[in-house]
């Protein structure tokens, strides 16, 4: 391979920070990205999980809740010498369901993990960013769920505003050369949804459900007749986020990445 060519995903002496890296798309995202080169601060409400990838990953781990503005500010304005790189995975979609089992304390929650999370962590490192004077690159995960309604109206209007939240902070921030962009994932297979599937822990939608055009059959429809015939793996998500955050998407801001084997196109 030509050097120039491999130079351009090289992430050596760059510092990223991926929350809710504990397990699954996230802790994906924090392998590849320190296979790379970057140096990863594996970030989590869950500091046991946190900790074991984060010594997979010779990186540094980091208690987060990324609902807590406050305490978002305190760590993220302090871990290591420089942050480069963030990636705001942590999310839950485990307040789905309809509006009409939906509480406004579910509701909250459904935003304030899923889009108010992206702004408590992007403030802290944009303005660290900011000082630094040499770019830096921001990527958020959204969801195929933020463009076709899918799972309920909290997790689906939280992860359609992550999307346009993106597009805003790419303009915001362009003028001190930091890239935005979202990336779409579609229907991942992840631990918590094999245990779903094992029986080990219960669905996250309600046992008796209202009715609802959510959900059910049109969920399943569509995750039957994922044109490239597979679930999605959370590497897949990472090689997007890898392409995102190095010199080989130097001129793509304010993109919302849709990677979900064309699950959006049926």
């Amino acid at each position: 391979m030509n050097a120039e060519v491999g130079a351009l995903l090289d992430l050596t002496g760059r510092t990223a920070v991926v929350t809710g890296a504990a397990t699954g798309i996230g802790e994906g995202i924090a392998q590849l990205l320190a296979s790379a080169g970057a140096h990863v601060v594996v970030a989590d409400i869950d500091v046991s999980g946190a900790t074991r990838v984060a010594g997979d990953v010779d990186g540094t781990a980091l208690e987060l809740d990324v609902t807590d503005a406050q305490a978002c500010a305190a760590a993220l304005s302090s871990v290591g010498e420089r942050v480069d790189i963030l990636v705001n995975n942590a999310g839950s979609y485990h307040d789905a369901g309809s509006i009409l089992d939906q509480s406004v304390d579910s509701w909250r929650r459904a935003v304030d993990i899923n889009l108010g999370g992206l702004f408590n962590c992007s403030k802290p490192v944009a303005a660290r960013m900011v000082e630094q004077g040499d770019g830096g690159a921001i990527v958020n995960i959204a969801s195929v769920d933020g463009v076709l309604p899918c799972l309920g109206t909290g997790y689906d209007s939280a992860k359609a505003g992550a999307i346009h939240f993106s597009r805003s902070l790419a303009v915001d921030l362009a003028p001190h050369g930091i890239r935005v962009n979202a990336i779409s994932p579609g229907y991942v297979m992840v631990p918590t949804l094999e245990r779903m599937h094992r029986g080990e822990i219960e669905y996250f939608w309600p046992k008796n459900p209202s009715t609802s055009g959510l959900m059910g059959p049109l969920m399943k429809g569509r995750s039957s007749a994922i044109p490239l015939g597979r679930g999605g793996q959370p590497v897949d998500i990472a090689r997007a986020v890898l392409f995102l955050v190095s010199e080989a998407s130097s001129y793509v801001t304010g993109q919302n990445l849709v990677v979900d084997g064309g699950w959006t196109l049926v």
